[in-house]
C-alpha cells in the first residue's frame, strides 16, 4: 500500500492509459468502471490517484497526458510530447496549413470547411487540398466523406501541447509565455 492507496489501482490504471487502438488510452468513464467508482463522487478520486500517479512516474521520465481531440488521458514517454526546438517533423506548408485547421476548428467548434482553410492559406483551393491529403495520410487531419471539410486528427493531440499552445495563442503579442 502507497498512501492508502492499493498498487492494484495504479495497476488498473497503467493498463488503461497505456491501452493501444483508436485513440490510445482511455476515457474518464472507462477508468471510472474500471476502479469501481461511482460516476457521481468518482472523478473527484480518479483525477486524485492519476495526480498521485503522474508524481509517481515523472523521475521515470514519464507523463500522464490528456488528449482532448479523443477525450483520453494516455501515458507520453517522450518528456514534452513536442519536438525539441529546431526539430520539425513537418515541412512549414504543411505546418502552416495544419496550424490554420487547428485555429479555426478551436474558433469554430470542430469541424471546418476547406474554403476557409484555403481563404486563411492564400492558396489555391488544388495546392490545400494537397496539404490536407498530405496532412490526413499522415493522420495530422481527418477529412469528411465529400473532402469539403477538416478537422484535426488524433495525432495532433499527442505530438503537440494543445492546451500549452492555445494558452500562448491567446496571448497578447507583447506578453512572453511564463516558462
Amino acid at each position: 500500500m502507497l498512501g492508502g492507496v492499493t498498487m492494484n489501482e495504479y495497476s488498473v490504471l497503467m493498463r488503461l492509459i497505456t491501452r493501444s487502438g483508436d485513440p490510445i488510452g482511455a476515457g474518464v468513464e472507462d477508468m471510472l468502471d474500471a476502479l469501481g467508482l461511482p460516476e457521481d463522487i468518482g472523478r473527484g478520486v480518479l483525477f486524485k490517484r492519476l495526480s498521485e500517479l503522474d508524481e509517481i512516474l515523472q523521475p521515470l521520465g514519464m507523463t500522464i497526458r490528456h488528449n482532448p481531440i479523443g477525450h483520453v488521458f494516455y501515458l507520453d514517454t517522450k518528456g514534452t510530447g513536442s519536438p525539441e526546438e529546431g526539430e520539425s517533423k513537418l515541412p512549414d506548408r504543411l505546418a502552416a496549413t495544419l496550424l490554420v485547421v487547428m485555429t479555426l476548428a478551436y474558433q469554430e467548434g470542430g469541424w471546418v470547411p476547406v474554403s476557409r482553410v484555403k481563404e486563411f492559406r492564400k492558396k489555391t483551393i488544388k495546392s490545400v487540398q494537397e496539404d490536407l491529403r498530405e496532412l490526413a495520410r499522415q493522420r495530422y487531419v481527418e477529412l469528411d466523406g465529400n473532402k469539403k471539410r477538416v478537422r484535426p486528427g488524433l495525432r495532433v493531440a499527442f505530438e503537440l501541447d494543445y492546451e500549452g499552445f492555445f494558452e500562448r495563442l491567446s496571448q497578447e503579442p507583447d506578453q512572453t509565455p511564463s516558462e
